[in-house]
């Protein structure tokens, strides 16, 4: 898979929230990752979904990307887990 984002928007995501993109990536590789469809901010030119996954640099972190095709992903925008997105993992861990 190959993952690509905006410089310019990598940036800002590092100042704001403290994520880089390019130490994310293995976030699909978390086997309890929730990953869904995000509805609210996807329209007709562009479908987004969002992960919640464990990363070896951020621990939980959740990213929001869509598809440019069935071989790469473009990052949109990534951050720290927030306490709801901590309990969706953990509820997902549990089913497992």
């Amino acid at each position: 898979m190959q993952y690509t984002w905006d410089p310019d928007k990598a940036k800002k995501v590092a100042r704001d929230h403290k994520v880089k993109f390019a130490k994310i990536e293995d976030v699909f590789r978390d086997p309890f990752a929730v990953e869904f469809f995000d509805e609210s901010h996807s329209d007709e030119d562009e479908a987004r979904f969002g992960i919640i996954g464990i990363t070896a640099e951020y621990g939980l972190i959740y990213l929001v990307f869509t598809e440019i095709n069935e071989e790469a992903l473009r990052f949109i925008t990534g951050r720290k887990a927030e306490r709801w997105m901590v309990n969706e993992y953990e509820e997902k861990r549990r089913r497992i």
